[in-house]
């Protein structure tokens, strides 16, 4: 089992909404509202929300981007799409944790309802001749140059399959990129359900041979 260092993070959630909301509904304004209170939501200013919207019904989408553009919202009148990316450290993820639940608290959400999780990661190996020889082990030929690992995969207390990706890394010297992306049902606690995708995201990797080293600053 190769163990390395988790350099950047990220995290989306892809929410499907009970009923189509339209533009002209108070809920809309009102989770709008919601977004930039500092309390209840992210804390956005009013420049950081757009609403473009072909008609007066269905047909629009609301954009909102924060953290420096790190962290991005869109909603339609069927979904709600929430991302951070570029985390690095474990103040981070309590960060992100505590972004997705607050703005998951501000729509009504079916608990029979499934949703889509994605999670990506650049995580770095100790040298580039021990990120060759790792990622070697998924080449089946030796015209494969470029080699890496595709699959999915079973993990216990998951429902649902986990696609794993694994690729050299276009953004960390001796780094690899590593992807996940799966469903989960909307009837669980979100708050703890999303405390646990840290784990989650590991168990998946494990069944590569890949480990992750806990997140930079997190309490022993």
């Amino acid at each position: 089992m190769e163990v390395v260092p988790i350099e950047i993070f990220g995290v989306s959630i892809d929410l499907p909404l009970p009923v189509p909301v339209s533009m002209r509904e108070p809920a809309l304004e009102d989770f709008i509202r919601d977004l930039c209170d500092p309390q209840k939501g992210v804390g956005l200013r009013p420049s950081q929300v757009q609403l473009l919207g072909r008609d007066l019904l269905y047909q629009y989408e609301l954009n909102a981007t924060f953290f420096d553009g790190n962290g991005s919202l869109v909603r339609t009148a069927e979904r709600l799409r929430v991302a951070v990316r570029n985390a690095r450290t474990w103040a981070d993820w309590q960060l992100v944790h505590q972004t997705l639940c607050r703005v998951h608290a501000l729509v009504m959400i079916d608990s029979k309802s499934v949703s889509n999780l994605s999670m990506q990661a650049q995580v770095r190996f100790p040298s580039l001749p021990e990120r060759e020889r790792y990622l070697r082990s998924f080449a089946g030929k030796r015209v494969i140059s470029r080699p890496g690992a595709l699959g999915h995969v079973r993990i216990p207390d998951w429902e649902y399959e986990v696609r794993v990706q694994i690729e050299d890394s276009n953004l960390i010297p001796a780094g690899v990129y590593v992807g996940a992306d799966t469903q989960y049902r909307n009837e669980q606690d979100f708050e703890s359900f999303i405390g646990s995708i840290p784990t989650m995201f590991a168990a998946s990797a494990n069944a590569f041979g890949l480990g992750f080293e806990p997140f930079s600053g997190t309490p022993t």
